[in-house]
């Protein structure tokens, strides 16, 4: 029987393919880490706001006569960024990296508003570290006003 000219290259081509779907599988699964680390990122923004939606600033609520704003308390862009630092101070970091972005204070003196930035981790990116070499930077941003009835 004459030797068929396709020997081995079955193999070869399995090899391929099986070395494209291990790239694929590592590819999706390093997309679905950062956009985890994304929402976990989300979530301590939300958090943050929340609690520094109720972080009035006492001389800018007395100086009012003890009043509120419309219904929402007084906030300053300094009682804001305080209380987001005292929060990530004693929250749990769900995000490595996590910094509190200039831009956090307050737009209108009753809205809080949390800026922060993070570079997320692939975890598959020591197989790629020039690419990958700082991580994927993120920036979120959540608001939260306090309404006192």
């Amino acid at each position: 029987m004459p030797a068929s000219d396709d020997e081995g290259r079955i193999a070869l081509l399995s090899l391929v393919f099986a070395l494209v779907a291990v790239l694929l599988v590592l590819v999706v699964v390093s997309a679905s880490a950062v956009h985890l680390q994304r929402k976990r990122l989300y979530a301590v923004a939300d958090a943050a706001a929340a609690d520094a939606a109720d972080a009035v600033d006492e001389r800018r609520y007395y100086a009012q006569g003890g009043g509120l704003l419309d219904g929402a308390v007084p906030l300053t862009d300094a009682s804001v960024r305080a209380s987001v630092a005292a929060y990530l101070a004693t929250a749990d970091p769900a995000v490595r990296g996590l910094a509190v972005d200039p831009a956090t204070g307050t737009p209108d003196g009753r809205t809080a508003e949390v800026v922060l930035t993070a570079n997320l981790q692939p975890p598959f990116a020591a197989f790629v570290p020039a690419a990958f070499a700082g991580g994927v930077p993120a920036r979120v941003t959540s608001r939260a006003t306090a309404r006192l009835r």
